[in-house]
């Protein structure tokens, strides 16, 4: 994720890294909007050694995406949030808190469940 700190540091010297290692795609992602990078998303991919732009597709001003023929995922920038869209099963995938909450819904109706169980078995 970018900061001012480190743009400089995430476009010039690690792309170089990068590539040297063969790292197949580098994403970078700006929260800010464009304010710490010139864009809020860009990817490239590695192609004879070098780097070449992902094309990146404008829904509307606030959600921007590119896919990942690696993760065979889309990412997507919305709002300020980096998103993952899996395209087969045609739905985001869940961030850490949408898992959480979904774990804490999940154990609050086993709760019931068992309450339930344990009134039918009493009577």
């Amino acid at each position: 994720m970018a900061s001012p700190s480190t743009a400089e540091e995430d476009y010039i010297n690690k792309r170089v890294d990068y590539a040297n290692f063969g790292v197949t795609e580098y994403w970078r992602f700006d929260a800010s909007g464009g304010n710490n990078y010139d864009v809020p998303l860009a990817g490239d991919r590695l192609v004879d050694g070098q780097y070449q732009p992902i094309e990146i597709h404008r829904t509307d001003a606030s959600h921007l995406w590119g896919h990942s023929d690696v993760l065979n995922l889309d990412l997507c920038w919305e709002e300020g949030r980096l998103r993952w869209w899996d395209p087969v099963a045609r739905r985001y995938l869940l961030t850490f808190d949408e898992t959480d909450d979904e774990r804490i819904a999940a154990e609050a109706r086993v709760r019931e469940l068992e309450a339930e169980l344990e009134r039918r078995q009493q009577s």
